[in-house]
């Protein structure tokens, strides 16, 4: 059985890195945001595949791993904000979900979990905004498969803390299904910023 998990666990970390490598790469001409974003996924992704044994790396990982889940829907609203000219907006959200990563080792592990879900919360309402006023659907769905992680079962600096579900449901099942939701919203979001960009050079 143990076999077997590890077996799944790795499975979903490969498609999800290669998901996220594909979007990193189809967009980083025309939306660069969203690219580092997806790049920071991918890259996490990948190392959470090799079986790192010093504490010091392992612990890079997950931080890194923490740190994608976090900031990769950001990333990504900020390009479908950038698209709607709504260049402010963009802006305060990215500056201030900026502030997560600085302010992580100043705060404890339940008010980490608020402010992922804050920052989650703030992307995911920002992308929502622009692509159901776009009529974007992919957009849609592609926002909430990247924020269910952050929303669902946040990490606090490698823990999965503040899962609506158990802690061992968050650690097991829950997270493969987090992470292969993730790399389907990874390429829908890679086909609404192409079509949003398609739709807008059409309208003018």
């Amino acid at each position: 059985m143990e076999v077997v998990e590890k077996l799944i666990a790795v499975s979903v970390d490969v498609i999800l890195a290669l998901s996220a490598l594909n979007a990193a790469f189809h967009l980083f001409k025309d939306h660069r945001a969203p690219s580092v974003g997806f790049l920071l996924v991918a890259c996490s992704s990948a190392l959470a595949v090799l079986p790192l044994s010093a504490p010091s790396l392992t612990a890079a990982q997950k931080d890194l791993e923490w740190a994608a889940e976090a900031l990769g829907p950001v990333l990504s609203a900020f390009g479908f904000l950038w698209l709607s000219q709504d260049c402010s907006t963009a802006f305060v959200l990215l500056l201030g979900s900026a502030l997560l990563p600085l302010l992580a080792d100043w705060l404890s592990a339940d008010g980490l979990v608020v402010m992922s879900r804050c920052v989650g919360l703030s992307a995911l309402s920002c992308s929502l905004t622009v692509c159901l006023f776009a009529g974007n659907a992919p957009g849609v769905v592609g926002s909430v498969a990247l924020s269910l992680p952050a929303l669902v079962a946040p990490r606090v600096r490698g823990a999965a803390l503040g899962s609506i579900t158990s802690p061992r449901a968050a650690g097991g099942l829950l997270r493969w299904l987090l992470k292969a939701t993730m790399a389907g919203g990874c390429w829908t979001t890679k086909m609404a910023l192409k079509k949003f960009l398609h739709d807008l050079k059409g309208w003018d």
